[in-house]
């Protein structure tokens, strides 16, 4: 299969998701144009994806059809421009799972991209059951109240009031029995229940404002427009709690009852003007027409009616959020804790050790680019290989079966370094000398492995609590990791592309002028370490241009100038950091390790001080 058909394929099915399930099949028809090939593909994908919606996972796919209906290749040729990988992740990124069990659809996709999730009709009719009941309720509260304050006042409306009665028990017994029921026929008994109240409303009211207006009795015929305004609203806030809709449906329901009472009244005015003349009309000592009194009640619905809609949403979101709590083989995702440079970072558990635990996943725009993929895979290769302690460790690595990539790493309880200072301010020389040389220690195990990290920034490194001590030091996020040693290793970055975080890339990294090293690094952990000391940046630019440029082009202001108090020798270390000239560096981690321990201030934050400052923080929490 062609590049090109497999792009046929992806938006086709991406267009179909948007449209309603009791739709799709005739929508699909007509948006293939006779390409029963097309259609058939896209066709199994949506079934799958109806499957995952209840399972939480997407089984392999076939590549035949028992029917003898035309199919698909699931895999494109190798070698192709859509090679076999390619092809199959590209696919599978179209319909992850909106639910999708450890896979949150919203750690993969952006926001502005988020379809309502589509509940499967087993749950669909569970919620459904409970709506009829309440109706029923409503049924015969009013018929009684009706019959007990009234007494005998017209047998057509015990006759509409006995059948809805009868209608609602047939559903009621409908929705509990095995008969099955297709989403579709559920959306049918949704709208047909709310029809069946909305034209009983409407005609109690006609019915009885009618009378009383003849009667020539004005309050209660004013009475019963506000007890059917009450009733609306109960009908309103039902439909909004039981029914399991997006915002978009629930507006195109609650938006016509909450106009209902009004309309009616408007078809009463019409059709009865000299009855309901009263209502243009002033009374006494009152000149306003009557018409007035009913605008409040109309606010009261606007309020309710608007209210379900983004009820609606919120009950949609509250889902989704509940959706994510699902389980990925050993691993339960608990909460979003953090974002990497490919995709998001959750808490998880191991269900069995019952160890907490953090997992990235990749977002569906990077597994859908081989390079981004390749970047992902070699972050948790490179970054199993090493065991320094100041480096985060990897547990687990896989693959989910709709294609998402995910890696369990040991979940941290600190702060980065980036919401230490955030919080509490620039950090004392002291402190910054003891957690720059541990960084430092796992910089040097990783450049003796020929790896370069070219991400180091104060957002990963992390000050964590590790068994009972405090300001451990753990070096995060390899997802930008590059062998210094390339033979067999293309690029992953993409020609003339700068990967990195602008306010902390030497300048060589930035220009892209000179192949990036150890001392690169260097660049970057000096850069760190005048942000701990100063709150701010070696170049604080607000574009990123502009910190390319200042990197490369400017000299930077000593950090003693911008904070006062940081001693010369940690001032001069820092500042040889931050060479334009990568010669004029310290060669690599062990020699800025050296120069961090040789300075006056190295002995003023020891690890007793470190455990103290973590436990007042544990009294103000």
């Amino acid at each position: 299969m062609t590049p090109e058909r497999w792009r046929q394929v992806g938006e086709l099915f991406e267009q179909a998701l948007l449209v309603e399930p009791e739709d799709r099949e005739a929508w699909l028809a007509g948006a293939s144009a006779g390409d029963d090939a097309l259609r058939h593909a896209v066709g199994r994908l949506l079934q799958e994806d109806e499957r995952a919606n209840r399972v939480g996972f997407l089984p392999p796919p076939e590549t035949s059809s028992a029917s003898g209906a035309p199919t698909m290749d699931w895999t494109p040729p190798v070698g192709s421009a859509g090679s076999t990988r390619e092809g199959i992740l590209r696919l599978r990124a179209s319909f992850i799972d909106e639910t999708g069990g450890f896979t949150p659809r919203q750690a993969i996709v952006s926001q502005e991209s988020r379809r309502a999730i589509a509940e499967p009709p087993d749950v669909v009719r569970a919620r459904l059951r409970e709506l009829p009941l309440v109706y029923i309720l409503i049924l015969c509260a009013s018929l009684i109240w009706r019959y007990a304050v009234f007494g005998e006042n017209g047998p057509d409306l015990y006759l509409v009031d006995g059948t809805g009665l009868i209608a609602l028990l047939a559903i009621v017994a409908l929705l509990w029995s095995r008969v099955e029921i297709s989403l579709a026929g559920l959306k049918a008994l949704e709208l047909g229940m709310i029809g069946l109240l909305a034209a009983r409303v409407a005609f109690v009211q006609y019915r009885l404002m009618l009378a009383f207006s003849r009667l020539e009795d004005r309050m209660m015929a004013q009475l019963t427009f506000k007890n059917i305004v009450l009733l609306t609203a109960v009908l309103i806030l039902t439909y909004g709690l039981f029914v399991p809709k997006s915002w978009r449906r629930a507006a195109v329901v609650v938006v016509p009852l909450a106009l209902l009472p009004f309309v009616t009244l408007a078809a009463l005015a019409i059709q009865q003007p000299v009855a309901m003349d009263w209502l243009f009309r002033g009374w006494q000592r009152s000149t306003m027409p009557r018409i007035w009194l009913f605008t409040f009640d109309g606010i009261i619905l606007a309020i309710l009616a608007v209210g379900a809609t983004y009820g609606a949403r919120a009950i949609s979101r509250l889902r989704r959020q509940v959706a994510e709590a699902r389980q990925l083989g050993q691993y339960r995702l608990r909460r979003r804790i953090g974002a990497g440079g490919m995709g998001e970072v959750y808490l998880a558990e191991h269900l069995l050790l019952k160890r907490p635990c953090a997992v990235k996943l990749i977002r569906r725009a990077s597994a859908a680019d081989p390079r981004a993929l390749q970047r992902f895979e070699r972050e948790v290769r490179l970054t199993s290989t090493l065991s320094h302690p100041n480096t985060v460790d990897v547990y687990d690595y896989g693959q989910t079966e709709d294609g998402t990539y995910y890696y369990v790493m040991e979940y941290l309880q600190g702060l980065g370094l980036a919401e230490l200072v955030e919080r509490h301010g620039p950090l004392a020389p002291g402190r910054v000398v003891f957690l720059l040389r541990q960084v430092c220690g796992a910089l040097r195990e990783a450049h003796a492995a020929g790896l370069v990290h070219r991400d180091i920034k104060p957002s990963n490194i992390f000050a964590a609590r590790r068994g009972g001590l405090g300001d451990v030091a753990k070096l995060l996020d390899f997802g930008l990791v590059l062998p210094t040693i390339r033979e067999g290793v293309g690029t992953l970055s993409g020609e003339e592309q700068i990967l990195g975080t602008p306010l902390f890339m030497a300048p060589e990294q930035a220009t892209g002028g000179r192949e990036t090293d150890a001392r690169s690094d260097i660049y970057a952990l000096g850069a760190v370490a005048y942000y701990l000391l100063t709150g701010r940046p070696p170049f604080d630019e607000s574009s990123r241009l502009g910190a390319l440029i200042a990197h490369a082009r400017d000299p930077v202001v000593p950090p003693s100038r911008v904070t006062a108090g940081i001693p010369d020798d940690l001032e001069r270390a820092v500042l040889r950091c931050l060479e334009k000239d990568p010669s004029a560096r310290f060669p690599d981690a062990a020699s800025f390790g050296k120069a961090l321990a040789a300075c006056a201030c190295a002995s003023d934050w020891t690890q007793e001080l470190a455990d103290r400052w973590w436990r007042d923080q544990d009294k103000r929490a």
